[in-house]
């Protein structure tokens, strides 16, 4: 099972320079996918910075919003995080040598519990945080 983390949903779903490599591999790879609950509000608060940054039209981020929710119910192991995930998180948010972020903590923490063989992440800080801790990153 492969994580999806929001970096890389939100350009399956709203044009970006990455877009045609995260498609070509999610439609390629034949892995089971996970998000968690966490992804869908992320995804939700990218689309609507993307609105009031001009860079999306709102009628095209509500839309993004609602297929990324189709999609994850279609395709994927939708987690819901619980206190053993948000516990996890803190550790990992308050280990200075990783220098997470706590959503992004929340994501590594959820895909540790899910067992996932690795991430896919856009997020180059995310992407060594997951290295450091010997989690693996699929390349696009």
């Amino acid at each position: 099972m492969i994580y999806v983390d929001t970096s890389a949903l939100v350009p399956v779903f709203i044009r970006e320079p990455k877009s045609e490599a995260v498609i070509a591999w999610l439609e390629s790879s034949g892995e089971r996918l996970a998000i968690s609950e966490w992804s869908l509000v992320e995804f939700a608060s990218a689309a609507a910075i993307k609105v009031r940054t001009g860079e999306a039209a709102a009628n095209l981020a509500k839309q993004a919003t609602a297929r990324v929710r189709e999609f994850a119910d279609k395709h994927c192991t939708v987690a819901v995080p619980g206190r053993e995930e948000f516990r996890r998180a803190a550790e990992l948010a308050g280990e200075d040598a990783l220098k997470l972020r706590a959503g992004d903590a929340l994501h590594l923490a959820i895909a540790g519990s899910l067992n996932a063989r690795g991430i896919l992440c856009l997020d180059e800080a995310m992407i060594e945080s997951a290295k450091a801790l010997g989690i693996g990153v699929v390349a696009v």
